[in-house]
């Protein structure tokens, strides 16, 4: 049953520590590599499958997000797997933090020698898209972006931590009606891009859904849709069987997922393939970085960011 999904989670927070994960990333691959970006060496990158660019989200790094399932996952699939840091663990601001997914993904395909896909967990599912949408470049080398719980509409939440008109410039960015977000929303998506946009229905973070998470121009699945009976909110759509089986159509056919394409028996799964339950009770970290960051009042603004110049129209941001 699909309720087994939270029970292989409590499980987790029961038998402690996560175990080793084959599936993380190495060493940089050369030294002109940045720090933050993550990549095994040029061999693995080469003879794999594809090359998959891991964004984590707000308050989250790289092994807290994926070391336990997505990573593990794709390993057993055959692809190789990079992971970029986000600055101050993405809780700073969002069009700077694009800027940097768009040197991760540009430096990861060079790297990988060939166009590469992405996937990323909230802030980080909006990020490449960002990327793309504003970076000739950076879209010229990245065939799909798999977003989990991504923001596109914005979030209610954003909108309550800005309710006395005081927050962190994330807050602000990523409410539902700020520039940010209707930037993100308006600029064309280039035609080489595939974009799929997958929601929990229960997501407590990005909210409402289905609106929240919907991206035009992409394909927007909420799993229940697919399983009717998935459980999946913020978090656990890291470890969603019905997640994984979209994400990996999306790698291995033309286009965006399809959920025609997903064999009904996903919908009895309790946990991503090759996941490590035990493993997962480390995204907890990144909750608790998520709450404590955007709850510190040190940081807050009394208005939202402006928007790069390039944004503010509908034109490219340039290279």
């Amino acid at each position: 049953m699909r309720t087994l999904l939270l029970i292989a989670l409590m499980v987790g927070l029961v038998v402690g520590s996560p175990l080793p994960s084959p599936a993380r990333a190495a060493a940089p691959a050369s030294t002109s590599t940045p720090s933050w970006l993550s990549c095994p060496d040029a061999a693995t990158l080469r003879d794999a499958r594809g090359v998959v660019l891991l964004v984590p989200g707000t308050g989250s790094r790289p092994d807290e997000a994926f070391s336990w399932g997505y990573q593990r996952a794709l390993t057993a699939e055959g692809y190789a797997t990079c992971t970029v840091s986000l600055a101050k663990d993405g809780l700073a601001s969002f069009t700077r933090a694009a800027v940097r997914v768009r040197r991760a993904i540009r430096v990861t395909a060079a790297l990988a020698g060939r166009r590469i896909s992405v996937i990323g967990h909230s802030q980080g599912g909006a990020l490449p898209v960002w990327a793309v949408k504003y970076w000739p470049a950076a879209a010229a080398v990245v065939d799909d972006v798999v977003s989990l719980a991504g923001p596109f509409g914005g979030t209610q939440l954003g909108n309550e931590l800005c309710l006395l008109n005081r927050c962190s410039p994330l807050a602000w960015q990523l409410r539902q009606g700020s520039r940010t977000v209707a930037a993100l929303r308006r600029a064309p998506l280039p035609a080489r891009v595939s974009v799929t946009s997958l929601a929990g229905p229960y997501d407590e973070i990005v909210r409402p859904q289905p609106q929240a998470s919907e991206l035009p121009g992409a394909v927007n699945i909420v799993l229940n849709q697919v399983c009717p009976a998935d459980p999946s909110e913020h978090g656990l759509i890291l470890g969603d069987p019905v997640g994984w089986a979209l994400t990996l159509d999306a790698l291995t056919h033309p286009g965006p997922g399809d959920p025609a394409r997903i064999d009904p028996a996903t919908c009895q799964q309790a946990f991503i393939p090759h996941g490590d339950p035990a493993g997962s009770p480390v995204f907890v970290q990144s909750i608790l970085r998520f709450a404590l960051g955007l709850a510190n009042p040190t940081g807050w603004v009394d208005a939202e960011p402006a928007l790069p110049r390039y944004a503010r129209g509908t034109g490219a941001g340039g290279r």
